[in-house]
């Protein structure tokens, strides 16, 4: 790929020495997909390559998404009223186990899209529809097809058999197949799939007290043994926990480790929490995953991305969501006390830096990507400011991107120094291409959910699951 010359752009970064965010105008020169200098009157080496005018407009690094089910683009507006119990049983527990690999595919490759539309750069892909050897590949190859850069974390498990009681018959003949395809997919340069996509492991199987230790030491043994990292696993509170683990299950079965990364960690915030965990998650250096919008939404429990942050520990959406519950909750706090705050403890730009270095942060690609930096990834976006109906005249452009930005303001985008979005347009994949495919996609999808039964599966193991109806 040519060499890209950036010009005259505001730089909108934070850097891994320095806590403070940083707004200024510069240049910057892509080469080889890394970012090989920042600064003034820069020109391109041998005059090869393009130059970019920037001139009102801000250049920024790539959010890192540390939590989506990318294929679910097939099940849209489907979920949005869901509580969790309802996903699991309507969807974890009814649908996901029918999705075709075509349905996979076409699912994938709109997500994948979807993410680089709004900016994401990177994504942690909890890949949880391996439902035979040929879904994997297919999943892979989509993402690759995007140009995005992927964790694609491997699921290892299956679909329930049944969800009254919850059953998993399948389980042990899936457990042969996937275990010989997470080896043979790690073995290639180990579990590098290509040059932006990175083999991971999700794994929600273990649950104390269900069944011996030793096959999940195995999963977890054959990840570490090929590096492959996250490990990454759900981790919500209420009720519905009692389907999954803690950060103290994980400990205290020798499981826990630096590579995993517990996804919405919810569980951190319920009544019956342990302030423990936060300590095993500083000792082992594991991370969190978090997803405000829908946590709130969904009855996981309160949003832990800042206290995370405090104790050590379409994104634009996801920045807003987790800073206004954060300020709510501090303000709740001191209206307990009789008080009333006199500043925010908590910036916008803080907001920017979860969803880019903090992100990075979180699956240890800290020294590669995350900040607009020399040496780094060339992971960029490029928002364009100047006639933006939302960003328009902005004095503090990170205000501006936490609550006002869109992603109709995300002009191009860049990963590996490759461009993925070019003057608003996907330059990979024509959507006009997708489109069609998904529509349909979708539409089968729905006359299964139908077919199905609708509620009734859900109001069977309501009670089991200790909901209540509203």
């Amino acid at each position: 790929m040519p060499p890209i010359l950036l010009k005259g752009g505001l730089v909108l970064t934070f850097k891994n020495d320095d806590p403070k965010p940083h707004a200024f105008e510069a240049d910057v020169l892509v080469d080889n997909g890394t970012i090989v200098d920042i600064g003034t009157s820069l020109s391109l080496p041998g005059g090869d390559g393009e130059v970019v005018d920037c001139r009102g407009k801000w250049i920024t690094p790539g959010q890192i998404d540390t939590h989506r089910h990318v294929w679910m683009s097939i099940m849209r507006a489907q979920q949005a009223d869901w509580m969790l119990s309802e996903y699991l049983v309507k969807m974890t527990g009814t649908q996901a186990g029918h999705i075709t690999v075509d349905e996979a595919y076409i699912g994938q490759l709109a997500g994948c899209l979807e993410a680089i539309n709004a900016g994401v750069t990177t994504v942690v892909d909890h890949a949880h529809v391996i439902n035979t050897p040929d879904h994997a590949p297919a999943l892979i190859d989509a993402t690759i097809k995007s140009g995005i850069r992927s964790k694609f974390c491997y699921t290892r498990g299956t679909a329930p058999s049944s969800i009254s009681p919850w059953a998993y018959a399948n389980d042990a003949e899936a457990r042969v197949w996937q275990m010989k395809q997470i080896e043979e997919l790690a073995q290639k340069d180990h579990g590098r799939l290509s040059d932006r996509v990175e083999l991971g492991l999700a794994y929600d199987s273990y649950a104390p007290g269900h069944g011996p230790l030793q096959p999940h030491r195995e999963v977890l043994s054959l990840a570490r043994k090929y590096g492959l990292s996250p490990i990454t696993t759900h981790y919500v509170g209420g009720p519905q926990q009692s389907f999954r683990h803690s950060i103290k299950d994980w400990d205290e079965a020798g499981l826990l480790a630096g590579d995993v990364l517990f996804s919405h960690a919810n569980g951190l915030t319920h009544p019956r929490a342990d302030p423990e965990e936060w300590e095993l998650l500083k000792k082992y250096g594991a991370s969190i995953g978090a997803t405000p919008e829908d946590e709130l939404g969904m009855a996981h429990g309160n949003p832990v991305a800042y206290e995370a942050v405090d104790r050590g520990a379409d994104l634009f959406t996801q920045m807003r969501f987790a800073l206004q519950w954060q300020r709510g909750h501090v303000n709740e706090v001191l209206a307990a006390q009789g008080k009333s705050p006199l500043f925010t403890p908590h910036s916008s730009a803080s907001a920017f830096r979860l969803a880019t270095l903090g992100g990075a942060e979180a699956i240890h690609k800290e020294a590669s990507l995350g900040s607009i930096e020399k040496g780094k990834l060339a992971d960029i976006v490029i928002i364009d400011a100047e006639d933006s109906i939302n960003l328009a005249g902005a004095i503090d452009p990170f205000q501006a991107l936490v609550f006002w930005a869109k992603s109709e303001d995300v002009e191009s985008v860049i990963i590996a120094g490759e461009w993925v979005k070019r003057g608003r347009k996907l330059t990979k994949v024509d959507w006009k291409d997708v489109v069609g495919p998904l529509k349909e996609a979708v539409k089968k999808v729905e006359e299964r959910r139908q077919q199905d039964g609708g509620n009734a599966d859900y109001l069977q193991v309501n009670e089991e699951m200790g909901c209540a109806t509203q």
